[in-house]
């Protein structure tokens, strides 16, 4: 059964560990190999350091874990938008275990348990335009596309990215039962 709860200082080396797993399996083609297997998991480490260290006061980061072994988180910032409410900054599920209802509980958990703190009811998030098997999720989950950007990644290069959103929590949570 999986248990969810507000991740802790000490939590950072699982998450940076989890994070980097997954860009590894979803990222590959998006983000240079190099950065992915050689710079990534001290980047990573160094990134969750640093945000449980000195955390925006807008920052939440849940867990979610079966039997004590992490297996997917999310990171959000509360009214990070004007208009578009919380910035969803990553989801991630154990790549072992994608398929398994996994980054929805995250979601809705985020949405019942988080979201309420807001001032804005809404949640976002930017993706990668290749990473087809997000775009494909976040859509099921009822996410709308409301914007194409670009992002730099590592190596200076830019990669096409959609923004979705959700307008409140209420619609999120409902269209994940």
């Amino acid at each position: 059964m999986i248990a969810y709860r507000l991740a802790r200082p000490t939590d950072a080396a699982r998450i940076a560990d989890l994070h980097t797993r997954s860009w590894q399996t979803a990222y590959r083609g998006i983000l240079p190999d190099t950065y992915l297997d050689h710079e990534a998991p001290a980047e990573r480490l160094g990134t969750w350091r640093e945000r449980f260290t000195n955390p925006a006061p807008n920052q939440r980061v849940l867990l979610a874990e079966e039997a004590g072994t992490l297996v997917g988180f999310i990171a959000l910032f509360l009214d990070e938008h004007p208009e578009l409410g919380t910035l969803v900054d990553n989801l991630h599920a154990d790549p072992a275990r994608k398929g398994q209802g996994i980054g929805s509980g995250l979601l809705r958990e985020a949405a019942r348990s988080i979201l309420p703190e807001a001032t804005s009811p809404g949640f976002y998030l930017t993706v990668f335009e290749q990473n087809r098997p997000a775009i494909q999720f976040y859509e099921r989950m009822g996410g709308v596309c409301v914007a194409h950007t670009t992002h730099g990644v590592p190596g200076g290069a830019l990669a096409a990215a959609r923004h979705y959103a959700w307008p409140n929590g209420s619609i999120l949570s409902a269209s994940i039962r």
